[in-house]
């Protein structure tokens, strides 16, 4: 069990779920199509992108969530790993990091929005670190809805999910098949077998295998300020 943050500045908490970036440990499906070190590359791209997006301005008097980084293996110093992205060290020192705990990833996404409502946060969200085109714009959105509903999910095309919240103690997590077609789909069956009430935000895409570069790929050429790292990445590529 990690112990709850002493600094809480919002009622709202995002946590990016991320792992260390070493070749051979990091997007292997991918890796096995791309090579492994390449693949570690560009998912360090990812992270650096998203910790520019999301890391809220250090001088923020109230700022619109709190952010955490829930890291993977939980003996790595994620704060290292942080401080060599391109983007920088995070500039706010109030940046939780929170190691993941758990057999599975369903157990570890349940521990870890736990551990959100025992910090002391209202709301709770939960996103992967594979989609470097995620916007803050629907992350601010599922703060909102969790505000009238008590769970909030984000789709993948390919039935799973890169986002989770809850505004309560809900484990809509238990029995849920995790990195299946079925995945989203049982996240709210549960929900709705608990009585709770569900929204979505905007689906997107994730990057697990080779296909789905291409839809990276076209985003970096038309959005390539929003994802420097990773079009630069992709371009290195050659894809």
């Amino acid at each position: 069990m990690v112990t709850a943050p002493s600094a809480r500045r919002s009622d709202n908490l995002l946590l990016i779920a991320a792992r260390e970036p070493v070749p051979g440990s990091t997007k292997t499906r991918l890796g096995r199509a791309i090579g492994m070190e390449a693949a570690a590359t560009l998912y360090r791209a990812f992270l650096s992108d998203l910790a520019a997006r999301f890391t809220p301005p250090a001088l923020a008097i109230e700022p619109l969530y709190d952010l955490g980084w829930a890291y993977t293996p939980s003996a790595c110093d994620f704060a290292r790993v942080l401080a060599g992205l391109e983007s920088g060290p995070p500039s706010d020192p109030g940046i939780h990091l929170v190691p993941q705990q758990g057999s599975d990833w369903g157990a570890r996404q349940a521990n870890l929005l736990r551990w959100g409502r025992d910090a002391g946060y209202q709301r709770t969200v939960l996103t992967a670190s594979d989609s470097p085109q995620m916007s803050l714009d629907v992350v601010l959105d599922a703060f909102r809805e969790l505000e009238r509903h008590e769970v909030v999910l984000g789709r993948v095309a390919d039935g799973g999910y890169y986002l989770i919240g809850v505004s309560g103690p809900y484990d809509v997590l238990e029995s849920v098949p995790m990195s299946t077609a079925s995945a989203a789909a049982g996240v709210l069956q549960r929900t709705a077998a608990l009585g709770l009430r569900a929204a979505e935000v905007a689906a997107t895409f994730d990057i697990d295998e080779a296909e789905d570069l291409e839809h990276l790929r076209r985003f970096c050429v038309r959005s390539t300020d929003e994802v420097p790292a990773t079009a630069a990445a992709i371009r290195k590529l050659g894809r």
